[in-house]
């Protein structure tokens, strides 16, 4: 009963401070709804309602006046040149994500022409979505085929508007079909041996990287080799394997650890890097991962890239995927402390004589009302960017996945989840949010 008496006067707080003073058509519904409370409101209980309504009436008076105060902070603001420049001098790309949706909105291609100078493919560029099981059946030389028809859609876009792209990824354990390492592409076909595995991880490594450089020159400038191959908990790697290289993921197996062996990580490279010195040697070869910014993990992703540049640097850099905050709530998210130990990653990479892309930058915000807050954290992440990439030289890009918010999002959804719903610079129809002139004030 208290509880559901103070949500009961919390309710009718609110509706007094938001509503309307004029003339309504629900006044008298109102005022009867205003008596039933006045009438309930008569136990000790609430005392302590009222007292929570004043703070919350406090908390919202508060928001909006900090909401009108950045309202006018940035009114009339005058834009003076693409962000993607603002970031040059900073020495990084400014980039977003696209995919076959969004490619055919217009909004979103011309929010992408305006502002970003690099894209990185959702889905498009994953060996997942570009082989093909009833080609590679087919396949006179027994080695794998390739459907490239919504990748070259993707590849085409950039390089019409002169935007670079991120090639990502040659080599993901997860969603990976099993058929690719089965004999005869069959899914119940028995496994290859780990002599022809390498053969068509080599083969596809070399003709997709080909592929984009021959009939995309120079769009594709550099590619993330392998995503995520460091895992988490003791039960996703070998005992003692100070790389901890992922053996399986969510319990299932890791098929390129198990098909190929522990050193499918060097290999990729290894076919990578020659591919590129095939193609084009400005290629520039990264590894990529989630949780890049908290220990142990960090430390085993720079075993893992000593491993890889032990004979020969094969690997130039670290892509850093930048999932900020809370995993789908809001507790954690907006934290000072994220920003510190996502310095102190950078920083650490960059010296161990690596370039750091930031990915997939996602600062997260579950809570419409933590709107100006949220603001002023993407001000205050992107100063800790631009201040580390003025004096360390390293960071190369940063691409933001959570570029748009999504409010209809159910809360179950994958992207809800994985970004939140309120993260983006801009708003769902692709219109500027206050983010947005906040990293122009960031970058300047």
């Amino acid at each position: 009963m208290k509880k559901l008496l103070t949500l009961t006067v919390i309710s009718f707080a609110v509706f007094t401070l938001f509503s309307c003073t004029g003339k309504s058509k629900n006044n008298t519904a109102a005022q009867t709804e205003t008596k039933k409370q006045e009438e309930t409101v008569m136990s000790p209980a609430a005392t302590e309602s009222n007292g929570m309504a004043a703070k919350f009436m406090k908390s919202a008076e508060k928001a909006k006046v900090e909401a009108e105060a950045q309202s006018a902070e940035i009114e009339g603001f005058e834009q003076k040149e693409p962000i993607f420049e603002s970031a040059a001098r900073h020495g990084f790309k400014f980039g977003t994500v696209i995919n076959p949706q969004n490619l055919q909105k217009k909004s979103y291609t011309d929010m992408v022409k305006a502002d970003f100078n690099s894209l990185t493919a959702g889905n498009e560029f994953k060996a997942y979505s570009l082989l093909s099981q009833s080609g590679s059946q087919k396949s006179e030389n027994g080695m794998p085929v390739m459907n490239y028809y919504n990748a070259d859609n993707i590849a085409k876009f950039a390089q019409e508007n002169g935007i670079g792209i991120r090639g990502h990824v040659l080599v993901w354990d997860a969603y990976m079909p099993s058929w690719f390492f089965r004999e005869g592409y069959k899914n119940d076909g028995a496994f290859v041996s780990s002599d022809l595995m390498k053969k068509r991880l080599q083969y596809y490594i070399e003709e997709v990287i080909a592929h984009f450089e021959t009939n995309f020159p120079g769009v594709v400038y550099c590619w993330d080799v392998v995503n995520e191959a460091v895992g988490d908990g003791a039960n996703e790697y070998k005992e003692g394997d100070e790389r901890h290289v992922r053996t399986s993921r969510g319990g299932t197996t890791n098929y390129f650890y198990d098909v190929i062996g522990p050193d499918y990580v060097e290999l990729s490279f290894k076919y990578a890097r020659q591919a590129a010195k095939k193609a084009n040697a400005n290629i520039k070869l990264f590894y990529n991962d989630y949780s890049t910014f908290y220990s142990p993990k960090r430390e085993a992703i720079g075993k893992l890239i000593e491993s890889i540049n032990k004979n020969e640097k094969l690997c130039d850099g670290v892509g850093m995927q930048g999932y900020v905050g809370g995993y789908g709530q809001q507790a954690g998210c907006m934290s000072a402390n994220d920003i510190n130990l996502f310095k102190n990653a950078i920083v650490f990479y960059s010296n161990l004589g690596l370039e750091v892309h930031v990915t997939e930058l996602a600062l997260r915000n579950y809570d419409k009302t933590k709107a100006v807050q949220h603001a002023n954290y993407y001000e205050n992440f992107f100063k800790m960017l631009a201040s580390v990439a003025d004096e360390y030289k390293t960071l190369t890009c940063v691409a933001i996945w959570g570029i748009c918010d999504n409010p209809s999002l159910p809360k179950n959804d994958y992207s809800y989840k994985m970004n939140g719903p309120y993260c983006g610079m801009y708003n769902y129809d692709c219109s500027k949010k206050p983010e947005f002139f906040k990293v122009i004030k960031a970058l300047e």
